[in-house]
């Protein structure tokens, strides 16, 4: 897996829709970090620039796959649903819905702002999704709970639709947001994300082998020294870090956190001692092959990885449950 990583990163700093040589991008790569990409020797400024942009967009693309699939694998043990996935669960569309309501009936704008109403909104989304799902016949088992996420999502998402076609502003700067983009982090943003999306995953790791034993169920997991409703709890903190952080980053993208985990059990196995970590580096691997295709599937213009990793993710998702059983 990490030599699959490995490659996804090459292939998202070297590929895109403006062909660039690859001698001239790798002496860019560098003075993104330690100089100015659009004053080495022998490159057009416009070509340093635009390896520049692929650097942060790669860099996106690794935090944001790293979030949202162990969000997934997370959220898949700590409710035993296979259909766990902030997504689904509407997280990624509470914290979408944040982000545009504050930018543009309150004026939070900035990475700060954007981060605390992501957050706050995917944290908002989950009780409601639970609360919901809690409240009706049969409590929250994990059909109900898919449901009750679409149908929180939809609305959701309605919403955010609305908001944006009323504020002509505010729709100039989430449209292609809205649908998932690796383009709109810079420097400035991942590096205030980077904190938040690590604390997120070291927390997650920390909690693998409570979300081992509850597997087991509560009762016997009680019997081993775990505390299921901590557990939950700690690890909604860990998914709302991680998944309200990714959306202020690149927008509501689905797929990841459903599939991942899913894909690397086939690999791996159902410990999350060891799904925890292949998620850390296949996430990165599939959100970044998924924007290499949507910058060179159509010439000379590009669509939006939101896209590409729907129309990549729903197949291999079939390809991945078809004849196996299905763990959470």
């Amino acid at each position: 897996m990490a030599v699959v990583l490995i490659v996804a990163v090459v292939l998202s700093i070297s590929c895109g829709s403006r062909p660039i040589d690859l001698a001239s991008t790798w002496r860019v790569v560098p003075q993104v970090f330690v100089g100015d990409p659009g004053a080495v020797p022998g490159v057009p400024p416009l070509d340093g620039a635009v390896v520049e942009s692929r650097v942060w967009r790669t860099a996106a693309g690794v935090l944001t796959g790293a979030a949202l699939s162990v969000a997934g694998a997370l959220l898949q043990g700590a409710t035993r649903n296979p259909l766990g996935d902030p997504g689904i669960l509407g997280l990624t569309a509470g914290a979408a819905f944040a982000v545009v309501t504050g930018g543009a009936l309150f004026g939070l704008s900035g990475v700060a702002n954007q981060l605390w109403l992501a957050a706050l909104g995917s944290a908002v989304a989950m009780v409601a999704v639970y609360g919901l799902a809690t409240a009706a016949r049969g409590g929250a088992r994990p059909v109900t709970l898919a449901l009750t996420g679409a149908a929180v999502s939809a609305g959701l998402t309605a919403l955010t639709s609305a908001i944006l076609l009323s504020h002509q502003a505010t729709f100039d700067t989430f449209r292609r947001w809205q649908v998932g983009e690796l383009t709109r982090p810079d420097g400035t943003f991942l590096v205030a994300a980077t904190p938040v999306v690590v604390a997120g995953l070291v927390l997650g790791w920390c909690l693998a082998r409570s979300l081992d034993t509850l597997t087991l169920g509560d009762a016997l997991g009680r019997g081993l020294g775990t505390h299921p409703a901590l557990t939950r709890g700690l690890v909604g903190v860990a998914v709302v870090l991680l998944a309200g952080t990714s959306t202020a980053l690149v927008g509501p993208l689905v797929f990841c956190g459903l599939l991942v985990p899913h894909a690397v059990r086939v690999v791996v196995g159902v410990s999350y001692r060891r799904v925890i970590p292949a998620c850390l580096l296949a996430g990165p691997a599939i959100v970044l092959l998924a924007d290499v295709v949507a910058r060179v599937l159509v010439p000379d213009r590009e669509i939006q990885v939101g896209i590409a990793l729907v129309v990549i993710g729903a197949p291999a998702l079939v390809a991945v449950l078809r004849g196996k059983t299905v763990a959470a």
